[in-house]
């Protein structure tokens, strides 16, 4: 009986399986909703840039390969900006786009952090390797490059653009 037994259940293991259709069948238009909101906040937000931009009409304003808009207050002789594996320090504020200030840093103590090789805000990552030594720049950040769609939980609300004065302090190169 052990003999048929194990010969019956090496033959129904040999039996091909058929493979299964996907649980969740709307994903594929879920995904699609997701791209077309995430599109027109895109947009919404690159108006939101442009007024600011058109309303500070006296000030030049750069684009960014990354979605976002700056300009430099106070420009620096220093010729290098930082690159990945440098130490910077800064100081920086978050400001919503009406200009109302969110977070200020009170006892301006600079933060030390090395490009790239930390943890940091995706807007102030990318703000910084923008900026030379003794230079500020105020940044028009896009919601995808500051808190997204969660927002910080306090003064952030999901998907809110904002507006970053960054100034960077000080450079160290590292020897790569």
């Amino acid at each position: 009986i052990f003999f048929f037994i194990t010969i019956f259940f090496l033959i129904a293991s040999c039996v091909q399986t058929k493979s299964r259709d996907p649980i969740n069948s709307n994903k594929k238009s879920f995904l699609n909703k997701s791209v077309g909101r995430n599109i027109d906040l895109q947009r919404k937000e690159k108006i939101i840039f442009q007024k600011i931009i058109e309303r500070d009409s006296k000030s030049k304003y750069f684009v960014s390969d990354k979605g976002f808009y700056f300009k430099i207050l106070n420009s620096s002789k220093n010729k290098l900006k930082p690159k990945s594996g440098d130490q910077v320090e800064f100081i920086y504020n978050i400001f919503d786009v009406e200009g109302n200030d969110l977070y200020f840093d009170d006892n301006f103590d600079p933060i030390k952090y090395i490009v790239d090789k930390e943890e940091v805000l995706p807007a102030l990552r990318y703000g910084i390797k923008e900026l030379r030594t003794e230079e500020t720049g105020i940044f028009l950040m896009p919601s995808f490059l500051c808190y997204g769609y969660q927002g910080d939980g306090e003064k952030i609300i999901p998907n809110q653009p904002l507006i970053i004065q960054i100034n960077l302090i000080s450079l160290k190169t590292s020897i790569n």
